[in-house]
């Protein structure tokens, strides 16, 4: 007897559920029943966008800067981005970022939407990035970053807007800083790029949450 894919997933489901709760109620088997959930993803916590997979993507980043001319911020965010991505979505092809830089050279800066940028670039769709009110520094000796993210993932056929969110004042590190004597701004700001990346990028893939619980740890190896 053959079943269709979806009544083998609640089969299949069933099967966890029903193991899960055995495994609770056995004393001794809290520990197992954690390692097991681990083990088939079902402590990962989902992507909100999923839209991405089977798909040629572009990442365009704006600033403020980088909407008239090129822009190291715009740069390097596109390239943590797609490097945080590459390998934690299925089958998405990764329209790389020079090829994309080439197009916006030749066209302008200023009068291109996502979809045209898509449409010359050769994607199905743009995921944008635009970043307002950055900063690096917290007072005149202190590192510590600041950005608002406004994402969007834009279907460049049609050009609608598939999915939208919204960063508010994302600060890295939380809850301290780094002083201006310990490392250069170059350094930090590679460094605040990075985690706003995979900020970012979380949006895109499943992820551990415990992972994200000492970022600032990363602090300490700059």
């Amino acid at each position: 007897m053959h079943l269709a894919p979806s009544r083998r997933l609640v089969l299949a489901n069933t099967w966890f559920m029903g193991l899960g709760a055995l495994l609770a109620t056995q004393s001794g088997c809290l520990g197992l029943l954690s390692n097991f959930m681990h083990t088939i993803g079902a402590d990962r916590i989902p992507a909100e966008y999923v839209g991405l997979e089977d798909c040629k993507v572009a990442i365009v980043t704006l600033t403020d800067s980088s909407q008239y001319s090129d822009d190291i911020v715009a740069r390097s965010l596109t390239r943590q981005l797609g490097d945080q991505l590459r390998g934690k979505v299925d089958d998405m092809v990764l329209i790389r970022d020079d090829k994309v830089q080439q197009y916006r050279d030749r066209n302008g800066y200023d009068a291109l939407d996502f979809a045209s940028i898509g449409q010359g670039v050769g994607a199905d769709k743009v995921v944008g990035i635009e970043v307002s009110d950055f900063k690096l520094r917290e007072g005149a000796t202190l590192f510590r970053g600041r950005a608002s993210v406004r994402l969007t993932v834009t279907d460049v056929e049609t050009d609608v807007i598939l999915f939208a969110k919204d960063i508010d004042e994302y600060t890295y590190p939380r809850t301290a800083g780094q002083y201006t004597s310990e490392t250069s701004e170059s350094r930090f700001r590679k460094l605040y790029l990075e985690m706003l990346a995979a900020q970012i990028a979380r949006t895109f893939h499943p992820y551990d949450f415990h992972e994200t619980v000492a970022l600032d740890g990363a602090i300490a190896s700059q």
